[in-house]
């Protein structure tokens, strides 16, 4: 099963920021190849960025890197007490719309709001129809165009398209659906209250391979007896596996990997992994990868870089990790910066280490605040620790002053999960 990503700059219902980019180029007198790279540097008022990240970013198949998502968090944080902030950016574009160098100091918003070819890109983009755009963001839109308010508008619109619209996006093909397995558990999701679980017990006992698969699941996690048991967790996940289930199948691999439970057999580990992998699981292409690392690095590194296709987040951690290991470390830091765009929490983390040792304390700071804001189940709390590490000493040059209590309060949350 192959996830097939969708374009997001083509112009088709969706307010991204690619179609913005795109619309903004429509409407300048400038036809240059690179002026989708210039577009892009204005309206994130940078000096340069590869070709290749724009596109990728533009084109939606991958997220927009979080260095960027950071400059318009920050200036959506300023824009609340000062509104023209946005007056370098919108000079970027008007220079690009109108081919002439325009100066910060040439503009106001009454100028900008003027300016007829800012008024068609804001018009252009609100045409785009994004189903996913609530209601009440399009009449927010729409009073501003009424007011003749193109500053404020546009500003929204790329507020949305950088940090609210959601990429990539892809369709996917569902296989293997056994229809009247699936109806009698969704009842039980649906409709169960506290007999919740004896009813996936009942429905398991019945060869329901859904609630197998559910009740596996809540064993490894330790939801139902409140210990985790990864004999019946494995017991379950078996019952779903022979039935095609694809997460069971790479479970069942994955727990004989990393030696949870007394089944030690690698040839089931392998027939139930690439089982999983015909059924499209993502995860045992990267458990693959794992356990061929110490056999074959090139037949790991084919199954990291082919759930790497896929936007696999652990795909980007291992890939970074072997290329570090190997001392390609600007090989490795992409790997793990693509995975932190991805909102990962141990590559949040990591590249929060990553530019502590470049000596940019400001962006490590954001990268491990970002890690501990992470799901609790995913968290690498690490991030606790290093953040910790900050407030015990301070650092001037973010004008942090040593704080015992923070400090205290995320090395004792480090230490507390550390133990457990």
């Amino acid at each position: 099963m192959k996830k097939k990503f969708i374009k997001m700059n083509d112009g088709k219902n969706y307010l991204s920021l690619g179609n913005i980019i795109n619309i903004i180029k429509k409407h300048s007198k400038v036809e240059a190849s690179g002026i989708q790279k210039e577009v892009f540097c204005g309206v994130f008022n940078i000096n340069d960025i590869k070709t290749t990240t724009v596109n990728n970013y533009l084109i939606g198949y991958r997220p927009i890197g979080i260095e960027y998502k950071k400059i318009y968090l920050d200036l959506k944080e300023e824009y609340l007490n000062n509104k023209e902030i946005f007056i370098p950016i919108f000079a970027n574009i008007i220079s690009i719309l109108e081919e002439r160098i325009i100066k910060c100091d040439d503009l106001n918003i009454k100028i900008i709001n003027e300016n007829s070819k800012i008024k068609k890109v804001c018009l252009d983009i609100l045409h785009l129809k994004d189903e996913n755009v609530s209601n009440n963001f399009i009449e927010k839109i729409n009073n501003y165009l009424d007011n003749n308010n193109y500053y404020e508008a546009l500003i929204e619109l790329l507020f949305y398209g950088v940090l609210e619209n959601k990429q990539p996006i892809f369709d996917e093909v569902i296989i293997n659906i056994n229809e009247y397995e699936l109806k009698e558990y969704l009842k039980i999701n649906l409709y169960e209250g506290i007999s919740y679980i004896n009813s996936l017990k009942i429905l398991a006992q019945k060869d329901n391979m859904y609630a197998n698969a559910q009740l596996g699941s809540l064993e490894y996690s330790g939801l139902i007896s409140g210990k985790i048991d990864y004999e019946k967790c494995y017991e379950y996940y078996m019952k779903a596996a022979l039935k095609g289930h694809p997460k069971a199948s790479w479970m069942i691999g994955n727990l004989i990997f990393s030696n949870k439970v007394k089944e030690k057999n690698v040839d089931i580990m392998l027939k139930f992994l690439n089982k999983a992998v015909d059924l499209g699981s993502i995860a045992a292409l990267n458990t693959l990868g794992r356990y061929y690392l110490n056999i074959n690095e090139i037949t790991s590194i084919k199954y990291f870089k082919k759930a790497a296709e896929y936007g696999y987040a652990y795909a980007y951690n291992n890939l970074g990790m072997y290329y570090e290991k190997n001392n390609d470390y600007k090989l490795a830091k992409n790997y793990y910066k693509l995975s932190a765009d991805l909102l990962n929490s141990w590559a949040l983390n990591k590249m929060g280490e990553i530019c502590i040792n470049e000596g940019n304390y400001k962006d490590a700071l954001f990268y491990f605040n970002k890690a501990i804001n992470c799901p609790i189940s995913e968290r690498s709390y690490y991030a606790y620790y290093n953040l910790a590490k900050i407030y015990k000493s301070g650092n001037k040059k973010l004008n942090i002053s040593k704080n015992e209590k923070l400090y205290n309060k995320y090395m004792n949350i480090f230490q507390n999960k550390k133990e457990s």
